[in-house]
């Protein structure tokens, strides 16, 4: 498995509007071919943390031109662009 792990510094209190935003975009996401699960993180201080796993880092690169779409929704609330990286997933495990 692959993963996109994306950094977002938003406005203040910008955090619901985001989170709206991100909730609005599944059925988007379920359409799309290999995302397996979706991840959103509160780290405080108007931080987000999101993570979407892939089932294959071809399967995330294919997404990638969605990705910037729907990570462009909520440019207006980030202090910065969100930062966008992808890494290989050692374990996903649900307890």
């Amino acid at each position: 498995m692959f993963a996109s792990v994306v950094e977002i510094q938003l406005k203040p209190g910008a955090l619901d509007e985001a989170v709206d935003i991100a909730r609005a975009a599944i059925p988007e996401l379920r359409d799309m071919t290999g995302i397996k699960q979706l991840i959103s993180i509160d780290k405080g201080n108007d931080q987000a943390l999101v993570v979407v796993i892939y089932e294959s880092q071809a399967a995330q690169e294919a997404a990638t031109p969605k990705a910037r779409e729907i990570l462009g929704r909520v440019i207006g609330l980030a202090v910065a662009h969100p930062v966008r990286t992808g890494c290989e997933v050692n374990i996903n495990e649900q307890f």
